[in-house]
Formats: structure tokens, C-alpha cells, sequence
């Protein structure tokens, strides 16, 4: 890992100037009511690691535990222990429209068009999701980001993980600890990179 050195350096600059401010809510516009099929979000991260599969790179994993920073190139075979937590539940055109509502909202700061989705009631427990964002291009229609939010137990404990996947290029889980004071703390943040085009000597 020592030759890698200076692209991990560089990586980790280029990732925290392109983190800054993603995860912020936009102010809303042109709310729309609930609609009867919603964006397949599970169906899109499975084309995603088609679409990383098919390319002649290695992924980059970068581990962030209490600032603490490791780095590794992942084989493609080990990839699917990354995103298959947010695999379920599915994420369907017409599964969840029972227990979530749709609206939509203009952003011109981020030049896109997003969806969201909030519950429409209490969730039964069956139901880990907790919210979702999808990102689309106004004039493309391509999928800039999707954003999830889970709730789930980790070795006995009540964790929320949030998912930030940018479209063809890197995707982010952060680990939250719920604590048993109402407290919320930052446990650990995996981040997976496959698009250096970015990134210069």
C-alpha cells in the first residue's frame, strides 16, 4: 500500500470537498401529492454493481472510525457485503406505496429534480426503512444520487445507517449510534470509490 500513498491522499481530499454539504435538505418547491408507483431504488443499485462489475478497475474502500482512515482496493467478489444491507427491503415501483407518500421539489442548487419519500403512519417493525431520496436530472432524466435511511440492530444495538450512492461513481454508509439517552453519535463511515476521473497528480 505504500506506492498507493499519494492517490489515497488525494482521494481523501477529493472525497471530503465532494461530501461537503450533500446531505442537506433543500428548501421545497411544487410539492406533489402520493403517486401510484414510485422509483425502483433497489433495481437501481443492482444496476450500479452490474454497471462497476463490468468496468476494468478495483474499487477503492476507505474505512473512517473516530478520524481514524484505512484504505484498501476491493476485489469485485467481495462488493456485495458493501451495499447488501440496502437491498431490504425492496425498493419497487408499487411495494411500499401503502405504507409511504411521494413528493417532489425542484432544487436549482443542485440543478436536480428530487423525490423523496417519508412514511405516511407509524411503520410496523417489519419495516427497517425509515426515508429515501432520489435525485434526477431535469434535463437528462438520468439518477444523480439516491439517499436511504435504515434503521436496524447491530450486535444487540439500535443503530441508523444511511446510504448516499452517487450515480457511477462512489457510494457512502454511515453508521449512527442510537444511544440509550436519546444521544446520537457517528460510529463509522465506509466509503466505496470506482470514478477517479476527478482526482489529478
Amino acid at each position: 500500500m505504500k506506492k498507493n500513498c499519494f492517490i489515497t491522499v488525494t482521494i481523501l481530499i477529493f472525497y471530503s470537498c465532494s461530501n461537503n454539504g450533500k446531505q442537506l435538505t433543500p428548501s421545497r418547491e411544487n410539492s406533489s401529492s402520493k403517486t401510484d408507483s414510485f422509483f425502483p431504488v433497489t433495481s437501481y443499485i443492482k444496476g450500479q454493481m452490474i454497471i462497476l462489475d463490468s468496468l476494468p478497475i478495483t474499487p477503492l474502500q476507505l474505512t473512517i472510525i473516530k478520524g481514524k482512515i484505512d484504505s484498501a482496493w476491493i476485489s469485485k467478489d467481495k462488493l456485495s457485503k458493501f451495499y447488501a444491507p440496502f437491498l431490504t427491503p425492496v425498493i419497487d415501483e408499487t411495494n411500499l406505496t401503502e405504507y409511504f407518500k411521494e413528493s417532489s421539489f425542484s432544487d436549482q442548487t443542485l440543478n436536480a429534480v428530487t423525490f423523496t419519500y417519508d412514511p405516511i403512519a407509524k411503520l410496523p417493525d417489519s419495516i427497517s426503512i425509515r426515508h429515501w431520496d432520489v435525485y434526477i436530472h431535469p434535463e437528462t432524466g438520468n439518477v444523480i444520487k439516491v439517499y436511504i435511511v435504515k434503521d436496524t440492530k447491530i450486535t444487540g444495538q439500535l443503530v441508523t445507517q444511511q446510504l448516499t450512492w452517487q450515480s457511477n461513481k462512489m457510494a457512502k454508509i454511515s453508521t449512527i449510534l442510537n444511544k440509550p439517552d436519546g444521544s446520537m453519535s457517528l460510529e463509522k463511515e465506509m466509503v466505496l470509490m470506482w470514478d477517479f476521473s476527478g482526482i489529478t497528480r
